[in-house]
């Protein structure tokens, strides 16, 4: 009996030694896979020399990062991002790829199965992006239901903007990201966000899905029957939601934004395909026209020293200028923080007149911050690049900036509008409102102009108006004949409303305001 448990003792043994070895030999190879290495690519730029880029390059080769999604044969890993986009409570991961056999990034998302604690590779999906710097991806809950949504946007190699929309859709049969949503604009592209309810932000109701926003340029059939951009200058506004039966993002609303007011001769000259025009016409500083918390926001910007400079408050955000793509009606501006230089942030901006521009800010570290969405909007100049710079002309405006100061108030002739100035700042009452703001002085063809803009989200008054001093008639003794003559009454001032040109100022629709002071 005895000789009959030893031989059965050695061969459990000999069982129980190759069960450990297949066990520690498929974890350890499992352990290589989901350490798969690969060097992180960052683009030169042309600012930098030689031998800066090649110093950059022994840089990175010597720093090493890690994706749980495996990589296959010719792939290289430019970058990854983890977030859960299966909804299962645990954090999934999407890289971005090169191949070696293409430029164009593939966007690889990588579904963390729970029970083998490895990452599934599901179908790469190709973009028409070759330049790292013109393209962004994050995690967002789009249709306010708790779910991340995979979003990439960016500048495609043929100068469009491009955004699509992926949701995850799992099956007996597979488990696939289904596009809900596919843009392609010569303009801007851009989600609106809107604030969410508090009960959202503690997970305990759904939230409204954001819309998509599409600007484009008008389009015409040209004599060959193709498809061209209409010489007009109109733009097209478009309104996409998502729809819950379809389950794709659909078109609302479409609306024609003309562009009448726009001089077709400043218009082609800003819009010469050329970067430094376009960055000229930009060059100095812009007050958003509407801000909804009371606060003024300026952008800056500064082309020769490759910088934008953002201002609300006390605070200022300075940007530094890396990239530049110039689009039918705009400008993409790829910028990285002067202090924080893992922080991108990019300025699509659209042109709306020759004194107007629409501004979207994103930022490209991959999470979503609503202190952006505050700069989104409509931008005017807050003062005129076209400015005459003559003697007679600054020597006009120190005139009216003197006399707008020299008593505390001007009034209306019956008494229901006051308006008194100090140094840029003014106050306006009437028997329903009071209101304040800042205000500039500028010169235009012969006209001196006053800007002005308001603390409030809505203004009595208009945004700018031509000014003139009243005229009077006096007398005067010449010769020991009396004769009358009529001089420039500075205690009587004129404010007309005007739209501004590069050269010249036009009528526009408002109130002509005569002050009077006593």
């Amino acid at each position: 009996m005895k000789n009959r448990t030893i031989p059965v003792t050695f061969a459990v043994l000999i069982i129980l030694l190759a069960l450990a070895f297949f066990v520690t030999k498929k974890f350890v190879l499992q352990k290589d896979k989901l350490l798969t290495r690969a060097k992180l690519i960052s683009p030169k730029t042309n600012e930098l020399t030689e031998a800066e880029a090649e110093n950059q390059g022994t840089a990175l080769e010597l720093e090493k990062y890690e994706t749980f999604v495996p990589l296959l044969t010719g792939e290289t890993l430019i970058s990854t991002l983890t977030f859960d986009f299966s909804n299962d409570g645990y954090d999934d991961e999407v890289i971005v790829v090169k191949n070696s056999h293409s430029s164009y990034l593939n966007v690889v998302p990588g579904l963390y199965n729970s029970e083998t604690g490895l990452y599934e590779r599901l179908e790469a999906i190709e973009t028409d992006f070759s330049r790292t710097r013109a393209f962004s991806y994050s995690g967002e809950d789009l249709l306010g239901e708790h779910k991340n949504s995979l979003v990439f946007q960016g500048i495609a190699d043929d100068g469009n903007y491009v955004l699509k929309v992926f949701n995850f859709q799992s099956s007996r049969k597979e488990e696939k990201m289904v596009c809900i949503g596919d843009f392609s604009s010569d303009g801007t592209v851009f989600i609106q966000q809107t604030e969410r309810p508090e009960s959202y932000a503690l997970g305990v109701s759904k939230g409204e899905s954001f819309s998509i926003w599409v600007y484009k340029s008008e389009t015409e059939v040209s004599e060959d029957g193709k498809k061209i951009i209409s010489s007009n200058g109109n733009q097209i506004q478009q309104e996409f939601r998502y729809n819950y039966s379809t389950g794709q993002y659909e078109l609302y609303k479409e609306v024609m934004v003309s562009a009448g007011k726009l001089a077709a001769k400043e218009l082609s000259r800003i819009q010469d395909g050329t970067v430094e025009t376009f960055a000229g016409f930009l060059d100095g500083l812009w007050y958003k026209t509407s801000n909804s918390d009371g606060l003024v926001r300026y952008v800056y910007f500064n082309y020769d020293s490759k910088e934008i400079i953002q201002l609300v408050g006390d605070t200022q955000g300075v940007y530094e200028w890396e990239d530049s793509n110039v689009r039918h009606n705009g400008i993409y501006i790829t910028t990285v923080n002067a202090d924080i230089t893992n922080l991108k942030r990019r300025f699509d901006i659209s042109l709306l007149g020759v004194d107007e521009i629409r501004i979207t800010v994103r930022d490209y570290i991959n999470l979503t911050i609503q202190e952006t969405t505050v700069w989104d909007g409509q931008y005017k100049k807050m003062s005129s690049q076209w400015a005459f710079d003559s003697s007679k002309t600054q020597s006009a405006l120190q005139t009216f900036a003197r006399e707008l100061k020299k008593d505390p108030a001007w009034s209306t002739a019956d008494k229901q509008t006051t308006i008194a100035f100090d140094d840029y700042t003014y106050t306006l009452q009437t028997p329903e409102i009071t209101e304040s703001g800042v205000y500039s002085l500028l010169s235009v063809g012969s006209y001196n102009v006053i800007q002005f803009l308001s603390d409030s989200e809505q203004s009595f008054l208009s945004d700018a108006y031509a000014m003139e001093f009243g005229k009077k008639t006096i007398t005067e003794t010449v010769k020991r004949k009396t004769v009358e003559k009529v001089v420039t009454d500075y205690n009587t001032i004129i404010f007309v409303p005007v739209k501004l040109m590069p050269t010249d100022c036009y009528s526009a629709e408002g109130y002509t305001f005569t002050f009077v002071r006593e």
